[in-house]
Protein backbone atom coordinates (compact mmCIF):
# COMPACT_ATOMS: atom_id res chain seq x y z
CA UNK A 1 0.00 0.00 0.00
CA UNK A 2 2.94 2.33 0.72
CA UNK A 3 4.18 2.07 -2.86
CA UNK A 4 0.72 2.91 -4.24
CA UNK A 5 0.52 6.01 -2.01
CA UNK A 6 4.00 7.10 -3.16
CA UNK A 7 2.97 6.55 -6.78
CA UNK A 8 -0.19 8.64 -6.43
CA UNK A 9 1.73 11.45 -4.68
CA UNK A 10 4.47 11.53 -7.32
CA UNK A 11 1.96 11.52 -10.15
CA UNK A 12 -0.10 14.31 -8.61
CA UNK A 13 3.04 16.45 -8.79
CA UNK A 14 3.93 15.29 -12.31
CA UNK A 15 0.44 15.49 -13.75
CA UNK A 16 -0.84 18.72 -12.24
CA UNK A 17 2.32 20.81 -11.85
CA UNK A 18 5.31 19.76 -13.93
CA UNK A 19 3.16 18.97 -16.98
CA UNK A 20 2.38 22.69 -17.30
CA UNK A 21 5.93 23.21 -18.62
CA UNK A 22 5.21 20.92 -21.57
CA UNK A 23 3.01 23.61 -23.10
CA UNK A 24 6.00 25.89 -23.66
CA UNK A 25 7.16 26.07 -27.26
CA UNK A 26 10.58 24.46 -26.86
CA UNK A 27 11.83 21.07 -27.97
CA UNK A 28 12.97 20.04 -24.51
CA UNK A 29 9.80 20.98 -22.65
CA UNK A 30 7.50 19.57 -25.31
CA UNK A 31 9.07 16.11 -25.35
CA UNK A 32 11.05 15.44 -22.19
CA UNK A 33 8.54 17.01 -19.78
CA UNK A 34 5.62 14.84 -20.85
CA UNK A 35 3.82 13.32 -17.81
CA UNK A 36 4.12 9.76 -19.16
CA UNK A 37 7.89 9.99 -19.51
CA UNK A 38 8.37 11.86 -16.23
CA UNK A 39 6.43 9.19 -14.34
CA UNK A 40 8.32 6.38 -16.05
CA UNK A 41 11.61 8.04 -15.10
CA UNK A 42 10.46 8.66 -11.51
CA UNK A 43 9.59 4.99 -11.02
CA UNK A 44 12.89 3.89 -12.53
CA UNK A 45 14.88 6.27 -10.31
CA UNK A 46 12.99 5.13 -7.20
CA UNK A 47 13.89 1.49 -7.98
CA UNK A 48 17.57 2.34 -8.39
CA UNK A 49 17.87 4.90 -5.57
CA UNK A 50 16.58 2.71 -2.74
CA UNK A 51 16.89 -0.98 -1.83
CA UNK A 52 14.31 -3.05 -3.69
CA UNK A 53 11.46 -4.34 -1.54
CA UNK A 54 9.63 -7.49 -2.58
CA UNK A 55 6.26 -6.22 -1.37
CA UNK A 56 6.72 -3.02 -3.38
CA UNK A 57 7.40 -5.10 -6.50
CA UNK A 58 4.12 -6.96 -5.98
CA UNK A 59 2.28 -3.67 -5.46
CA UNK A 60 3.92 -2.17 -8.56
CA UNK A 61 2.89 -5.19 -10.63
CA UNK A 62 -0.72 -4.88 -9.41
CA UNK A 63 -0.78 -1.10 -9.92
CA UNK A 64 0.66 -1.26 -13.45
CA UNK A 65 -1.96 -3.71 -14.71
CA UNK A 66 -4.94 -2.05 -12.97
CA UNK A 67 -4.01 1.54 -13.84
CA UNK A 68 -3.29 0.59 -17.45
CA UNK A 69 -6.67 -1.09 -17.76
CA UNK A 70 -8.45 2.01 -16.45
CA UNK A 71 -6.43 4.37 -18.67
CA UNK A 72 -6.93 2.39 -21.84
CA UNK A 73 -10.60 1.70 -21.16
CA UNK A 74 -11.35 5.42 -20.87
CA UNK A 75 -9.50 6.23 -24.10
CA UNK A 76 -12.59 5.06 -25.99
CA UNK A 77 -14.44 8.20 -24.88
CA UNK A 78 -11.92 10.38 -26.74
CA UNK A 79 -13.04 9.28 -30.21
CA UNK A 80 -14.22 12.32 -32.19
CA UNK A 81 -16.26 11.72 -35.33
CA UNK A 82 -15.70 15.25 -36.62
CA UNK A 83 -11.94 14.60 -36.85
CA UNK A 84 -12.65 11.70 -39.19
CA UNK A 85 -15.09 13.70 -41.32
CA UNK A 86 -12.68 16.66 -41.67
CA UNK A 87 -10.14 14.65 -43.72
CA UNK A 88 -10.69 13.59 -47.33
CA UNK A 89 -11.41 9.93 -48.01
CA UNK A 90 -8.38 9.77 -50.33
CA UNK A 91 -6.05 10.91 -47.55
CA UNK A 92 -7.57 8.46 -45.04
CA UNK A 93 -7.24 5.54 -47.45
CA UNK A 94 -3.64 6.51 -48.24
CA UNK A 95 -2.85 6.71 -44.52
CA UNK A 96 -4.38 3.27 -43.91
CA UNK A 97 -2.31 1.79 -46.75
CA UNK A 98 0.88 3.36 -45.33
CA UNK A 99 0.26 1.89 -41.88
CA UNK A 100 -0.66 -1.55 -43.22
CA UNK A 101 2.43 -1.64 -45.44
CA UNK A 102 4.61 -0.67 -42.47
CA UNK A 103 3.08 -3.49 -40.41
CA UNK A 104 3.47 -6.09 -43.18
CA UNK A 105 7.06 -5.17 -43.97
CA UNK A 106 7.96 -4.87 -40.27
CA UNK A 107 6.66 -8.35 -39.45
CA UNK A 108 8.41 -9.79 -42.52
CA UNK A 109 11.75 -8.11 -41.79
CA UNK A 110 11.68 -9.37 -38.20
CA UNK A 111 12.84 -12.70 -39.61
CA UNK A 112 16.23 -10.98 -39.84
CA UNK A 113 16.10 -9.10 -36.52
CA UNK A 114 14.62 -12.10 -34.66
CA UNK A 115 12.98 -10.02 -31.91
CA UNK A 116 10.50 -11.53 -29.50
CA UNK A 117 7.10 -11.42 -31.19
CA UNK A 118 5.44 -9.22 -28.54
CA UNK A 119 8.39 -6.81 -28.35
CA UNK A 120 8.33 -6.39 -32.12
CA UNK A 121 4.57 -5.76 -32.17
CA UNK A 122 4.82 -3.16 -29.38
CA UNK A 123 7.42 -1.24 -31.39
CA UNK A 124 5.28 -1.43 -34.53
CA UNK A 125 2.20 -0.18 -32.66
CA UNK A 126 4.17 2.69 -31.13
CA UNK A 127 5.57 3.78 -34.50
CA UNK A 128 2.35 3.38 -36.47
CA UNK A 129 -0.16 4.90 -34.05
CA UNK A 130 0.65 7.07 -31.04
CA UNK A 131 3.89 6.22 -29.29
CA UNK A 132 3.82 5.27 -25.58
CA UNK A 133 0.02 5.08 -25.38
CA UNK A 134 -0.11 2.59 -28.27
CA UNK A 135 2.74 0.56 -26.76
CA UNK A 136 0.85 0.42 -23.45
CA UNK A 137 -2.31 -0.65 -25.27
CA UNK A 138 -0.45 -3.31 -27.27
CA UNK A 139 1.21 -4.67 -24.11
CA UNK A 140 -2.24 -5.57 -22.79
CA UNK A 141 -2.99 -7.58 -25.95
CA UNK A 142 0.43 -9.10 -26.68
CA UNK A 143 1.90 -10.39 -23.43
CA UNK A 144 5.61 -9.99 -22.87
CA UNK A 145 8.26 -9.00 -20.36
CA UNK A 146 7.43 -5.82 -18.44
CA UNK A 147 11.06 -4.72 -18.68
CA UNK A 148 10.60 -4.63 -22.44
CA UNK A 149 7.61 -2.26 -22.17
CA UNK A 150 9.84 0.46 -20.73
CA UNK A 151 12.56 -0.27 -23.27
CA UNK A 152 10.06 -0.03 -26.12
CA UNK A 153 8.80 3.33 -24.80
CA UNK A 154 12.33 4.74 -24.44
CA UNK A 155 13.32 3.55 -27.93
CA UNK A 156 10.13 4.89 -29.47
CA UNK A 157 10.47 8.28 -27.77
CA UNK A 158 14.12 8.72 -28.72
CA UNK A 159 13.51 7.90 -32.39
CA UNK A 160 10.45 10.16 -32.46
CA UNK A 161 12.47 13.00 -30.92
CA UNK A 162 15.13 12.74 -33.64
CA UNK A 163 12.56 12.53 -36.45
CA UNK A 164 10.68 15.48 -34.98
CA UNK A 165 13.73 17.65 -35.68
CA UNK A 166 14.76 16.05 -38.99
CA UNK A 167 11.35 16.26 -40.69
CA UNK A 168 11.01 20.10 -40.72
CA UNK A 169 14.58 20.40 -42.04
CA UNK A 170 13.87 17.83 -44.76
CA UNK A 171 10.57 19.50 -45.66
CA UNK A 172 12.35 22.81 -46.18
CA UNK A 173 14.80 21.25 -48.63
CA UNK A 174 11.90 19.46 -50.37
CA UNK A 175 9.99 22.77 -50.67
CA UNK A 176 6.83 21.37 -49.06
CA UNK A 177 3.89 23.68 -48.45
CA UNK A 178 2.69 24.10 -44.83
CA UNK A 179 -0.43 21.98 -45.47
CA UNK A 180 1.65 19.22 -47.07
CA UNK A 181 4.06 19.15 -44.16
CA UNK A 182 1.14 18.98 -41.73
CA UNK A 183 -0.04 15.81 -43.49
CA UNK A 184 3.49 14.35 -43.48
CA UNK A 185 4.15 15.06 -39.80
CA UNK A 186 0.72 13.87 -38.71
CA UNK A 187 1.13 10.65 -40.71
CA UNK A 188 4.62 9.67 -39.58
CA UNK A 189 5.61 11.00 -36.13
CA UNK A 190 4.82 8.92 -33.07
CA UNK A 191 3.37 10.93 -30.16
CA UNK A 192 0.97 13.87 -30.37
CA UNK A 193 3.53 16.12 -28.65
CA UNK A 194 6.09 15.32 -31.35
CA UNK A 195 3.55 15.99 -34.10
CA UNK A 196 2.56 19.38 -32.64
CA UNK A 197 6.14 20.44 -31.96
CA UNK A 198 7.46 19.42 -35.38
CA UNK A 199 4.54 21.08 -37.18
CA UNK A 200 5.02 24.24 -35.13
CA UNK A 201 8.72 24.34 -36.00
CA UNK A 202 7.86 24.32 -39.70
CA UNK A 203 4.93 26.76 -39.63
CA UNK A 204 1.83 27.66 -37.64
CA UNK A 205 -0.36 26.66 -40.60
CA UNK A 206 0.90 23.06 -40.40
CA UNK A 207 -0.30 22.43 -36.86
CA UNK A 208 -4.05 22.08 -37.39
CA UNK A 209 -3.82 19.65 -40.31
CA UNK A 210 -1.11 17.65 -38.51
CA UNK A 211 -3.36 17.28 -35.46
CA UNK A 212 -6.32 16.15 -37.58
CA UNK A 213 -4.20 13.50 -39.34
CA UNK A 214 -2.83 12.39 -35.99
CA UNK A 215 -6.39 12.08 -34.67
CA UNK A 216 -7.20 9.70 -37.53
CA UNK A 217 -4.21 7.54 -36.54
CA UNK A 218 -5.37 7.46 -32.92
CA UNK A 219 -8.83 6.38 -34.06
CA UNK A 220 -7.10 3.53 -35.92
CA UNK A 221 -5.51 2.22 -32.69
CA UNK A 222 -7.95 -0.61 -32.09
CA UNK A 223 -8.26 -1.79 -35.73
CA UNK A 224 -4.48 -1.81 -36.15
CA UNK A 225 -3.96 -3.80 -32.94
CA UNK A 226 -6.55 -6.34 -34.13
CA UNK A 227 -4.88 -6.43 -37.54
CA UNK A 228 -1.49 -7.12 -35.92
CA UNK A 229 -3.10 -9.83 -33.80
CA UNK A 230 -4.41 -11.55 -36.92
CA UNK A 231 -1.34 -11.36 -39.16
CA UNK A 232 1.41 -11.84 -36.56
CA UNK A 233 2.80 -15.30 -35.91
CA UNK A 234 4.34 -16.73 -32.75
CA UNK A 235 8.06 -17.28 -32.42
CA UNK A 236 9.26 -20.27 -34.46
CA UNK A 237 10.05 -22.28 -31.32
CA UNK A 238 6.38 -22.11 -30.35
CA UNK A 239 4.99 -23.42 -33.63
CA UNK A 240 5.05 -27.13 -32.62
CA UNK A 241 3.89 -29.01 -29.55
CA UNK A 242 5.68 -31.95 -27.91
CA UNK A 243 4.23 -34.36 -30.49
CA UNK A 244 5.71 -32.23 -33.29
CA UNK A 245 2.19 -31.32 -34.42
CA UNK A 246 1.76 -27.80 -35.72
CA UNK A 247 -0.26 -25.61 -33.37
CA UNK A 248 -2.98 -23.42 -34.84
CA UNK A 249 -1.58 -19.90 -34.77
CA UNK A 250 -4.86 -18.03 -34.83
CA UNK A 251 -8.59 -18.57 -34.76
CA UNK A 252 -11.47 -16.20 -34.19
CA UNK A 253 -12.62 -18.28 -31.23
CA UNK A 254 -9.31 -18.03 -29.38
CA UNK A 255 -9.02 -14.38 -30.42
CA UNK A 256 -12.30 -13.38 -28.80
CA UNK A 257 -11.60 -15.54 -25.74
CA UNK A 258 -8.35 -13.63 -25.25
CA UNK A 259 -10.16 -10.27 -25.29
CA UNK A 260 -9.04 -8.24 -22.24
CA UNK A 261 -11.92 -6.86 -20.20
CA UNK A 262 -10.77 -3.29 -20.63
CA UNK A 263 -11.49 -3.58 -24.36
CA UNK A 264 -15.19 -4.05 -23.67
CA UNK A 265 -15.32 -0.73 -21.81
CA UNK A 266 -13.17 0.87 -24.51
CA UNK A 267 -15.53 -0.24 -27.29
CA UNK A 268 -18.66 0.77 -25.38
CA UNK A 269 -17.31 4.28 -24.69
CA UNK A 270 -16.09 4.65 -28.29
CA UNK A 271 -19.51 3.61 -29.59
CA UNK A 272 -21.28 6.06 -27.26
CA UNK A 273 -18.91 8.86 -28.30
CA UNK A 274 -19.47 8.26 -32.02
CA UNK A 275 -23.26 7.86 -31.63
CA UNK A 276 -23.55 11.09 -29.67
CA UNK A 277 -21.46 12.91 -32.27
CA UNK A 278 -23.84 11.60 -34.92
CA UNK A 279 -26.87 12.66 -32.88
CA UNK A 280 -25.49 16.18 -32.62
CA UNK A 281 -25.18 16.31 -36.41
CA UNK A 282 -28.67 14.91 -36.99
CA UNK A 283 -30.44 16.92 -34.31
CA UNK A 284 -28.46 19.84 -32.90
CA UNK A 285 -25.40 20.44 -30.72
CA UNK A 286 -27.67 21.19 -27.74
CA UNK A 287 -29.02 17.63 -27.65
CA UNK A 288 -29.02 16.95 -23.89
CA UNK A 289 -27.10 13.64 -23.97
CA UNK A 290 -24.47 15.20 -26.19
CA UNK A 291 -24.18 18.13 -23.79
CA UNK A 292 -23.73 15.86 -20.76
CA UNK A 293 -21.15 13.67 -22.50
CA UNK A 294 -19.29 16.73 -23.81
CA UNK A 295 -18.99 18.03 -20.26
CA UNK A 296 -17.84 14.66 -18.94
CA UNK A 297 -15.34 14.07 -21.76
CA UNK A 298 -12.57 16.36 -20.41
CA UNK A 299 -12.89 14.76 -16.96
CA UNK A 300 -12.73 11.26 -18.46
CA UNK A 301 -9.68 12.35 -20.46
CA UNK A 302 -7.91 13.63 -17.34
CA UNK A 303 -8.65 10.42 -15.43
CA UNK A 304 -7.36 8.37 -18.36
CA UNK A 305 -4.13 10.37 -18.62
CA UNK A 306 -3.56 10.30 -14.87
CA UNK A 307 -4.10 6.54 -14.78
CA UNK A 308 -1.63 6.13 -17.65
CA UNK A 309 1.05 8.16 -15.85
CA UNK A 310 0.40 6.13 -12.69
CA UNK A 311 0.85 2.91 -14.67
CA UNK A 312 4.10 4.26 -16.15
CA UNK A 313 5.40 5.00 -12.65
CA UNK A 314 4.77 1.37 -11.65
CA UNK A 315 6.26 0.02 -14.89
CA UNK A 316 9.31 2.23 -14.37
CA UNK A 317 9.75 0.77 -10.88
CA UNK A 318 9.52 -2.76 -12.24
CA UNK A 319 12.33 -2.02 -14.70
CA UNK A 320 15.85 -2.84 -13.71
CA UNK A 321 17.47 -3.35 -17.06
CA UNK A 322 20.65 -2.96 -19.02
CA UNK A 323 20.62 -2.92 -22.78
CA UNK A 324 21.80 -6.18 -24.28
CA UNK A 325 22.49 -7.32 -27.84
CA UNK A 326 18.81 -8.06 -28.42
CA UNK A 327 17.92 -4.48 -27.47
CA UNK A 328 20.29 -3.06 -30.06
CA UNK A 329 18.50 -5.20 -32.63
CA UNK A 330 15.24 -3.71 -31.30
CA UNK A 331 16.61 -0.20 -31.79
CA UNK A 332 17.57 -0.99 -35.39
CA UNK A 333 14.16 -2.56 -36.02
CA UNK A 334 12.37 0.48 -34.56
CA UNK A 335 14.47 2.86 -36.68
CA UNK A 336 13.74 0.78 -39.78
CA UNK A 337 9.96 0.69 -39.21
CA UNK A 338 9.83 4.40 -38.28
CA UNK A 339 11.70 5.36 -41.46
CA UNK A 340 9.37 3.11 -43.44
CA UNK A 341 6.37 5.07 -42.23
CA UNK A 342 8.15 8.37 -42.96
CA UNK A 343 8.94 7.16 -46.49
CA UNK A 344 5.49 5.72 -47.20
CA UNK A 345 3.62 8.71 -45.75
CA UNK A 346 5.67 11.08 -47.91
CA UNK A 347 3.79 9.66 -50.89
CA UNK A 348 0.50 10.82 -49.32
CA UNK A 349 1.86 14.33 -49.67
CA UNK A 350 2.86 13.77 -53.29
CA UNK A 351 -0.43 12.12 -54.37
Amino acid sequence: MIFIIIGIAVNLVVFFFLSDFSYERSLFSSIILQPVLLSLMAGFLLRNAFPTRSNWIRQADWLSSRALSVALSLMGAQFVLSDLLAISLKTILSLIICILLTCFVGIAINRLFRLDNSYMLWLLAGNCICGPAAISFASQIFNGKKNDIAKAIWINTLIGFVLMIILPLSATSLNLAPEAFGVWAGSSLQSTAQVVTSASIFSNESTDIALMIKSIRIIMLLPVIFFLKIISTPNPVQDFDFENTKISQFSLNTFFKSFPRFLIVFLVLAFISVMLDLSSLIFNPNFFLFTIFSELKPLIGHVSKFSLTLAMFAIGYLCCFKFNRGDYRAILFAIFSALQLVFFSYFIVRL
